[in-house]
């Protein structure tokens, strides 16, 4: 299979942090390539390289055999290479069209040449045939973006893509804020581009998403290439092995632990959609993973024991000493000790704060910060009461 993209000896440094050291990368035409690494190993800044974000310190890259070196997302994709990020960038209260086309507007100029018009028509119709080609012509070109779905702006996103007509399309991570079924519809639109021939580079933390939806595979560990080959000649225990540099089985060792006490206990928790009927208990000391596929219900779960969402029925206790500190709570005296006295958690979210719980929303960018004020203010939003003293706010606390 011929490649139509290729990276070679990618080197890329931030002051003394050596990101990419000597990183090839090969991405042919007709597949879907999976770029592998645990957070820190380089992918984003090797995409960003790619994408024209960064310039690299040395190396050189080829696109459909000729020279690529853009100077920057503007240039690159003039050239043919989109990166669809995880954080959408998108204007919400423009519309579909406008959205799909900006940058890269239709102009028309009459007979005598003067001032360019936005040709309306004409970029209208580019936007359909783009919408028409991944399957999804119900999108309206003069819907708002901001009335979309998630699932429907990266859509829109993979349509801006096609109509500056890409050869090739980075896909960051772009099912972590999907449902199940949108995953699946992301996943056909992004086989039908494989078929048309476009190179796809998707990154992704999940070997199972991986092994839907990929062809072949490269790893990054610590800035550096360490492996490539063929998923469907590798198992999920070699890959792991690549990413972090050692056996699966020394991943997770055997440690002697004492858990502490019950903080927090869950019996038959239901939203009004999902969750149906969670229950477990968390103690001191311990670590609860909560597992499944995309759409079983693991982030509701946690929306309604922060108070986020409604819960229609179920019980939720949280242990009244939960602040209690813990080399106190795991002593010899208190390990044979009656267990702790046990609250109902607080109906609102801030109530549920205050007995001691805290969340850290998988949207960061709209649900975490509050981007345009400082590092003090998003620390202390949540809990100003120690910080204030008759309604007036202590700065210097």
């Amino acid at each position: 299979m011929p490649s139509l993209l290729t990276m070679t000896g990618i080197s890329k440094r931030f002051g003394a942090t050596q990101a990419l050291a000597d990183v090839s990368l090969s991405v042919p035409a007709g597949r879907v390539l999976a770029l592998i690494g645990e957070n820190g190993a380089g992918k984003s800044t090797l995409m960003k390289v790619l994408s024209g974000a960064h310039g690299p310190d040395s190396g050189s890259m080829l696109l459909s055999g000729k020279p690529y070196a853009p100077t920057g997302p503007h240039d690159a994709r003039l050239a043919g290479v989109s990166m669809i990020y995880q954080e959408l960038n998108l204007a919400p209260d423009l519309s579909v069209e406008d959205n799909v086309m900006l940058g890269q507007e239709c102009r028309w100029r009459g007979p005598r040449g003067g001032l360019a018009l936005l040709d309306r028509k004409t970029q209208r119709d580019k936007v359909r045939q783009a919408l028409d080609t991944l399957g999804h012509p119900d999108l309206r070109p003069e819907t708002p973006v901001g009335q979309l779905s998630i699932a429907q702006q990266q859509l829109v996103e993979i349509a801006r893509a096609l109509a500056a007509d890409s050869k090739v399309i980075v896909f960051d991570e772009p099912t972590s804020s999907l449902t199940r079924q949108d995953v699946e519809r992301l996943f056909a639109v992004i086989r039908k581009l494989r078929d048309a021939g476009l190179g796809i580079v998707y990154i992704s933390h999940f070997l199972e998403e991986i092994r839907q939806v990929c062809d072949c595979y490269s790893v990054l560990r610590d800035g550096r290439s360490v492996g490539q080959g063929e998923l469907d000649g590798s198992t999920d225990s070699e890959i792991v092995s690549l990413m972090v540099g050692r056996g699966v089985s020394e991943l997770f060792p055997t440690v002697p632990h004492s858990p502490g006490e019950v903080l927090l206990s869950l019996k038959g928790l239901s939203g009004e959609r999902s969750p149906q009927e969670v229950t477990f208990e968390l103690r001191r000391g311990e670590i609860l993973g909560l597992a499944g596929l995309i759409g079983a219900g693991r982030t509701e779960t946690l929306r309604c024991l922060f108070g986020l969402d409604v819960t229609s029925h179920g019980e939720a206790k949280v242990a009244t000493n939960m602040n209690a500190p813990l080399t106190l709570a795991l002593s010899p005296q208190s390990r044979g000790a009656r267990g702790p006295e046990m609250m109902t958690l607080p109906h609102s979210t801030r109530g549920r704060i205050r007995a001691g719980l805290g969340l850290v929303s998988e949207d960061r960018k709209t649900e975490g910060l509050a981007q345009t004020r400082a590092i003090a203010d998003n620390m202390t939003y949540s809990r100003l009461t120690p910080y204030s003293r008759w309604g007036w706010l202590n700065l210097s606390r």
